[in-house]
């Protein structure tokens, strides 16, 4: 599994490397003032901390530092014990055995007890996309008073991955009684075992956390999400500041510690400021989705393949992204970093820009000059930005497109409403193909075809990683011939911060409570 994990240096300049792992040592004492704040600034807030019913990226970043799962990922992104402090396999592949650590106690001071594991991986695996796919079937029963076990109808190749994630809609656990007061919604109520507790949310303010005083750590050296888990400094602030002048401004004053992101425009200020310190992450695959549950012109394909031939990506992801150093062209459905998934379909016909063919494509298809609605987000700049320049491409090619943009909470309103023809799309990173969302049928205008479903059903129940490679080159043909959406590249999230912050892990993006502070 290679998802993507740094651990280095806070820097000035950004390597070339995408995917780096870099050891380093804390200039002085590693200590940091026990009593510290880190405040951090983002452009949003999430739509609930409850990342089993909630596929924002945001949700998924904050959480973690709140709730805990089975399984962790290091450095070198290996399986290593969580609440689970260790397991087993049987010999088919069907029977998992997880032993829980002792001692643990939730933030309410209730101790974790296996009906919390399994209330949660049920309701998990029922409501969230790594659940549905790669659990299907599958059933949790507790074992003793410590012993949870997992019982898979065939074997799977990636159950201890999915488990282990700590972002892109983990496998948290919380108390029983949570799970049941929430059902099907956000849970309200957020109690997790984590190094940190909330302790205040403010809406479209801010968030406080504190460290919990009752935390068990998991033990040994800090690595990734593995190890120990306590936190070197007693509070965390997330600060929700929409305007993104207004957050790079209070990162120069001092009044935020990071900036997470960073807009691009202000890079160059950043990198040119002695205070401030420069990092970044690969974050993000941008997509221009379609509407497959609306009638309309996208409905024929020529429509869509015209969209895919038509667009120039190069200048859609420096409107995005800027700096050439923060973005790749990439056609495929998986990251560039993510090896085990590479595959040559499709290399040779990505990124034509060929408009007169476009226009031929669009007339066969019966377009009439219907305005279609795009709808995009403000609160992610690369999405908006994306969002102009695609609107001004496909306005070229004869399409009359409108741009709606919302706040990200009404934004994901908008979306699951399906009144739109198309959609900016930006996804994390996701372990496989399956948890795609733009593959998802149950997704706000997700692809309805059998041809898909029938890859995804032998995909998700692929029992080695070679079988599941042979069934990605599949995906990646149906992906380029049916055009579900249209993929533009990838893009890397900057992030600014004060000297303050001494030192920080990333997996995926960075993990708050792994901050060493200055005094």
């Amino acid at each position: 599994m290679n998802i993507m994990l740094h651990l280095k240096h806070i820097r000035k300049s950004l390597p070339a490397a995408i995917l780096s792992l870099v050891s380093f040592a804390f200039a002085g004492t590693t200590t940091a003032a026990e009593n510290n704040t880190l405040v951090v600034a983002y452009g949003s807030q999430p739509p609930s901390l409850d990342p089993h019913v909630t596929t924002s990226t945001l949700t998924n970043t904050l959480v973690r530092n709140i709730f805990e799962t089975l399984l962790t990922l290091d450095a070198d992104m290996k399986i290593q014990p969580g609440l689970a402090q260790s397991w087993s396999a049987s010999e088919d592949g069907r029977t998992y055995r997880f032993t829980l650590r002792s001692g643990i106690k939730f933030h309410d001071g209730q101790p974790l007890a296996p009906n919390d594991v399994i209330a949660s991986l049920e309701r998990w695996g029922t409501y969230s996309l790594p659940g549905k796919n790669v659990f299907q079937g599958a059933t949790w029963r507790a074992e003793g008073g410590n012993t949870v076990v997992l019982n898979l109808p065939s074997p799977r190749f990636n159950v201890l991955d999915t488990l282990a994630l700590g972002f892109a809609q983990s496998a948290v656990i919380m108390p029983a009684a949570v799970i049941a007061a929430a059902g099907d919604k956000p849970a309200t109520k957020i109690v997790g075992t984590g190094p940190f507790r909330l302790v205040k949310w403010q809406v479209d303010r801010m968030m406080e956390l504190e460290r919990y005083d009752g935390y068990t750590s998991f033990g040994g050296k800090q690595s990734g999400t593995a190890g120990d888990h306590t936190p070197a400094f007693s509070k965390l602030r997330i600060e929700i500041v929409p305007d993104e002048s207004t957050r790079t401004l209070g990162l120069s004053t001092g009044e935020y510690d990071i900036v997470n992101p960073l807009a691009f425009e202000s890079i160059t200020e950043v990198q040119q400021d002695d205070r401030l310190q420069l990092d970044s992450y690969p974050a993000t695959m941008l997509n221009l989705g379609f509407n497959h549950s609306k009638s309309g012109i996208f409905q024929d394909k020529r429509a869509r393949e015209a969209v895919n031939i038509g667009l120039e990506r190069r200048s859609i992801l420096t409107a995005a992204a800027v700096d050439p150093r923060f973005f790749r062209l990439n056609n495929h459905l998986m990251m560039l970093d993510q090896k085990q998934w590479t595959t040559e379909v499709g290399e040779t016909e990505f990124n034509p820009a060929n408009a007169t063919k476009a226009k031929e494509l669009l007339k066969e298809a019966g377009y009439d000059g219907r305005e279609l609605v795009f709808i995009t987000t403000r609160d992610f700049a690369e999405m908006y930005n994306a969002a102009i320049v695609i609107q001004q491409q496909l306005q070229s090619l004869g399409l009359n497109v409108k741009v709606e943009s919302y706040d990200w909470p009404t934004f994901v309103k908008v979306r699951a409403g399906k009144a739109w023809d198309l959609i900016a799309l930006s996804s994390v990173p996701k372990t496989d193909p399956t948890q795609l969302i733009f593959l998802n049928k149950d997704f706000p205008g997700g692809p309805q075809d059998a041809a898909l479903e029938d890859i995804l059903a032998k995909f998700r129940k692929a029992g080695t990683m070679s079988e599941a490679q042979d069934l990605y080159r599949k995906l990646e043909a149906w992906n380029q011939n049916y055009i579900p959406s249209v993929r533009v590249g990838e893009i890397d999230y900057a992030f600014g911060m004060s000297r303050k912050v001494q030192a920080i892990q990333i997996q995926n993006e960075p993990i708050w409570w792994t901050a060493r502070l200055n005094n």
